[in-house]
């Protein structure tokens, strides 16, 4: 406010310098009360009567300080003495110079000033003005401040979303890519601002691409050297004849061999994961997915029959695909196998297809308890069980993670779902490489 009241005072001294230096003509009459008398006396030289010589009229009126407000003025030049009956607000002696004046109880910002000419004069101006001016001075920077930041947001917003258009789209790149694939990533189509993140992102996803394959490399090797051994022993207690020993001892040997059959199963196991990290070469052909329905039954169709669980396909699943079949079989296989392993004796197992625009998908339905689920999406994690080490169910936990290992290489998607009534659901919906009769 003070530098505002600067910039007043500022111009009430410009406009009185503009009156002095540029001679601008101020009435006479502003001289004040200066008229003289005129004295007649008889011979003896006593006075008669003296006459007042009148001042000469002005043909326009004299303003006074009083016309700030009488008459609404925002600036005012006025005589230093005001004329007859106005009120007198500064005395005939006041130094030139800056003043504060209180008018019909409003205050006034006045200065008093001299021309050459000797006329005393004063520029004034309200302080409530003033303070108009500023409440307008700053309603008006606030709007201009709105407008401004109205505008300069957007485009800000705009611009920056611009920028980052190659930004995101790298985004969404890495966001769609497998788990499987750490391809360096294209400097090409970037900013060359972002040269030194992107040689950062490559190089990590070449020290993760080195320890990830030196981690499978050890789990194939391993489980390739522990199943030659494993095969041997198997051999040898398959071979014992359970006939020349006695009850208890050949009770024995059952648990051994089924303890080798454990570690046979955990082995394989292992040895197909690690394969299944590896990222090989998809071999794609077009082939019927009723006979691979088939086959998968034929194959573990015994488990069933020894629970008695009504294992079958349901529906028309006469439909080609165009995929990597070995793969599919596998993930069949697994599903299969996991839902015949947790559905009790006398349940029910379906296989069965849906097409829906340029999808397929595959349906494993059965009658067991189905999964929690808080563990529905960490069945797919290696070597998770539910119920962990206390589970009544044996198994290695990396079925479903082999599962979703394979998914991953045949452009393929695994869904499970607890089904209303009982059971689970597994769902793998083929988004790439089929196609069908027409």
């Amino acid at each position: 406010m003070s530098s505002f009241g600067d910039y007043v005072d500022e111009e009430l001294a410009q406009i009185s310098s503009v009156i002095i230096n540029y001679n601008v003509i101020l009435p006479k009459s502003w001289r004040g009360n200066t008229a003289k008398r005129n004295v007649f006396t008889d011979l003896n030289g006593n006075i008669l009567f003296s006459e007042k010589k009148e001042k000469s009229k002005s043909f326009l009126p004299i303003p006074t300080l009083n016309d700030l407000f009488d008459k609404h003025q925002e600036i005012i030049v006025a005589p230093l003495i005001p004329p007859k009956g106005e009120a007198v607000y500064f005395p005939p002696n006041v130094k030139d110079g800056l003043y504060s004046v209180l008018i019909n109880d409003r205050r006034v910002r006045a200065l008093v000033a001299t021309n050459h000419s000797g006329i005393r004069f004063v520029v004034a101006r309200p302080f409530d003005l003033m303070e108009a001016i500023v409440s307008r001075a700053l309603l008006s920077s606030f709007v201009e401040f709105l407008l401004l930041i109205a505008l300069y947001v957007p485009s800000v917003i705009v611009f920056v979303n611009i920028m980052f258009i190659p930004v995101n789209r790298l985004a969404k790149e890495l966001n769609s890519r497998k788990e499987s694939d750490l391809t360096p990533v294209e400097k090409d189509k970037l900013p060359s601002e972002l040269d030194a993140f992107i040689g950062a992102i490559n190089n990590l996803f070449d020290k993760t691409h080195g320890a990830l394959q030196n981690e499978r490399r050890f789990i194939a090797d391993a489980a390739h050297e522990m199943r030659t051994p494993l095969t041997a022993i198997s051999l040898q207690a398959q071979s014992l004849d359970l006939s020349l020993i006695p009850a208890d001892e050949a009770e024995k040997i059952e648990q051994l061999k089924l303890a080798i059959s454990r570690q046979r199963k955990l082995t394989n196991d292992l040895l197909e994961y690690a394969r299944s990290q590896c990222g090989r070469e998809l071999k794609l052909v077009s082939f019927d997915l009723k006979s691979l329905f088939i086959e998968v039954i034929d194959e573990i169709g015994y488990i069933a029959d020894e629970k008695d669980i009504d294992l079958g396909l349901v529906g028309n699943c006469s439909l080609t695909l165009y995929t990597d079949r070995s793969k599919l079989k596998q993930i069949i296989l697994n599903l299969v196998s996991n839902a015949l392993k947790y559905t009790p004796n006398g349940g029910v197992c379906d296989i069965l297809c849906e097409k829906s625009g340029t999808v397929v998908s595959i349906i494993i339905k059965d009658s067991g308890p189905g999964i929690s689920e808080k563990s529905l999406n960490k069945v797919f994690n290696a070597f998770y069980r539910i119920g962990g080490d206390t589970a009544k169910i044996e198994g290695t936990g990396l079925g479903l993670a082999i599962v979703k290992s394979l998914c991953d290489e045949i452009s393929a998607t695994i869904k499970l779902k607890n089904q209303h009534n009982s059971g689970l659901m597994a769902t793998v919906s083929l988004c790439q490489y089929y196609k069908t009769y027409d």
